[in-house]
C-alpha cells in the first residue's frame, strides 16, 4: 500500500509546503522515518509508544515514511507529528482513510494524546485554494472542526482518532 499527504510548517516568519508519503512490504518488520535527519528515529519511538499504550495491532510489515522538502532545518518539525501518524495508521489499517492525497495536516501530538494544530496564516488557506482549483479538486484539512476566517473543508482528525484508535483530545 502507498499513501501520500500534504502538510506545511511554519518555517521561521512563513511557512513551508511538505509532503509525506509512505509505503509497505513484506519485507523486515518495523517503522523507518526519512527525510527529516535525526527526527526520525523520536518521532519513530513516540509512535511505537502511543501504538502500545493503545495496544493495536498493526500487521508485521515494514512501513517506510518519507517527508520531501528543503531547507527544513529551520522549520518547527514537532508539526509533522500528526500527519506521519495518520500515514502510519491508515497503511496499518487503523485509521479509515485511504485516500489522503488531497488531504493537509499539520500539528503535534503529545504522549498523552492531545494534538497541538499550528495556527496557520490566512495567506494559506488562500493558497490552498487557489491550487484546489488548478487541480479541479477541493482539498481538506484534517484538523479542528472550524477553522477561523475560512470555508475550508475540515474533519476533525481529534474525533476521527478516538472513534478509531481510542484516547485523543
Amino acid at each position: 500500500m502507498e499513501i501520500k499527504l500534504n502538510s506545511f510548517l511554519p518555517c521561521q516568519s512563513t511557512y513551508k509546503k511538505i509532503e509525506v508519503f509512505g509505503y509497505n512490504s513484506k519485507s523486515q518488520p518495523g517503522l523507518e522515518i526519512t527525510g527529516i535527519n535525526g527526527r526520525g528515529k523520536t518521532i519513530k519511538e513516540k509512535f511505537i509508544f502511543l501504538s502500545k499504550k493503545r495496544k493495536l495491532r498493526y500487521p508485521l510489515k515494514r512501513f517506510v515514511l518519507c517527508v520531501e522538502g528543503e531547507n527544513l532545518d529551520k522549520c518547527q518539525l514537532d508539526y509533522l507529528e500528526l500527519p506521519l501518524l495518520i500515514c502510519f495508521w491508515s497503511m496499518a489499517n487503523l485509521l479509515p482513510l485511504k485516500r489522503l492525497d488531497n488531504c493537509y495536516a499539520s500539528a503535534k501530538v503529545s504522549l498523552d494524546g492531545e494534538i497541538h494544530h499550528w495556527q496557520a496564516p490566512d495567506g494559506l488557506w488562500q493558497d490552498l485554494r487557489a491550487q484546489d482549483e488548478l487541480r479541479k479538486e477541493r482539498s481538506i484539512y484534517l484538523g479542528p472542526s472550524k477553522i477561523d476566517g475560512s470555508d475550508f473543508e475540515t474533519i476533525d482528525v481529534a474525533d476521527m482518532l478516538a472513534q478509531s484508535v481510542g484516547s485523543f483530545k
